[in-house]
């Protein structure tokens, strides 16, 4: 049962970061409780292989299906209904941040903990507001060169799974290599390209998983040694998140318009997925607690 919730947790990360520019899969992972444990697994996954692994191959399979799932949907869902898909994003958001709040009181007598806030929201305001795209790359003819790029493409945006805020969709597209990763996995799932897209998305993946694992083992360092500024540093990424998800996906989006019908479909969906989100985490919560009675009795 815990394999198939982790699962189902990598489809929600994965979804997230490839569908939702402007929302990190990081920030999704702090949400939904599952991120120290993800850098946990990560940079322990030769020392601990065994009970690394299995964590691992079930987060990544889910992260996997939700970016399969995300590149089918993205151009229909956030390019058609888009207010609506915004306020659903929304409300799973902050459906999280009440549980999120009640793990700030460690470090609430700590000024490092609110300079930490304070600075992180004001370097995602900069990222968020000049992060501008660059034009856009196509393969044209795989060779050598476009391999290595592709496996240094990897490397660096397996940062959107490590550090909280980085997002995974605006990263790619401030490279250019946004539409050409979701064109590939697209074909492939439509069997077009087979043999191409193959090798485009393993060389990728191949640097994307390598780069995942080193930067586990930087940033578990810096949460062990800081760990209340850390949670404080997650909560801003996850205060702002609303905020930079409305920028991208219809301030800067131009199929945008607004209409009434949709707007109230998007409120309702909207309190629907913080309801949801608030009553699982509720549940996380109470069973962890649980869990360290049982504990604290032995």
């Amino acid at each position: 049962m815990k394999n198939l919730f982790v699962y189902l947790k990598g489809i929600l990360l994965g979804f997230i970061g490839l569908a939702v520019p402007g929302l990190s899969a990081s920030t999704i992972a702090i949400e939904v409780g599952i991120y120290y444990e993800l850098i946990d697994k990560l940079s322990n996954i030769i020392k601990k292989f065994k009970t690394s692994i299995i964590f691992v191959i079930f987060i990544m399979l889910g992260y996997f299906t939700g970016g399969a799932i995300g590149a089918v949907s993205v151009k229909l869902l956030f390019n058609n209904f888009p207010l609506l898909a915004t306020l659903l994003i929304i409300g799973f958001i902050l459906g999280g941040i009440p549980n999120m709040v009640l793990d700030l009181n460690e470090g609430k007598k700590k000024i490092s903990c609110y300079i930490s806030l304070i600075i992180t929201l004001a370097l995602l305001v900069v990222f968020s507001f000049f992060l501008a795209p660059i034009s856009q790359v196509e393969i044209i003819e795989i060779n050598i060169k476009e391999l290595i790029v592709l496996f240094f493409v990897g490397v660096f945006t397996s940062s959107t799974l490590i550090i909280p805020g980085v997002d995974f969709a605006v990263l790619l597209l401030s490279i250019g290599y946004y539409e050409e990763l979701i064109t590939a996995i697209s074909d492939l799932l439509m069997l077009k390209n087979v043999l191409n897209d193959v090798i485009i998305l393993g060389i990728y993946l191949v640097g994307y998983g390598i780069g995942s694992v080193l930067l586990s083992k930087i940033i578990k360092k810096l949460i062990e040694n800081f760990s209340d500024q850390a949670k404080y540093v997650s909560f801003a990424f996850v205060i702002a998140a609303p905020f930079v998800v409305m920028k991208h996906t219809l301030f800067d989006n131009p199929l945008y318009s607004f209409n009434y019908p949709e707007l109230i479909i998007g409120i309702v969906l909207g309190i629907i997925a913080f309801l949801l989100m608030f009553f699982i985490m509720r549940y996380f919560r109470k069973k962890e607690n649980n869990k360290d009675k049982e504990v604290e009795n032995v």
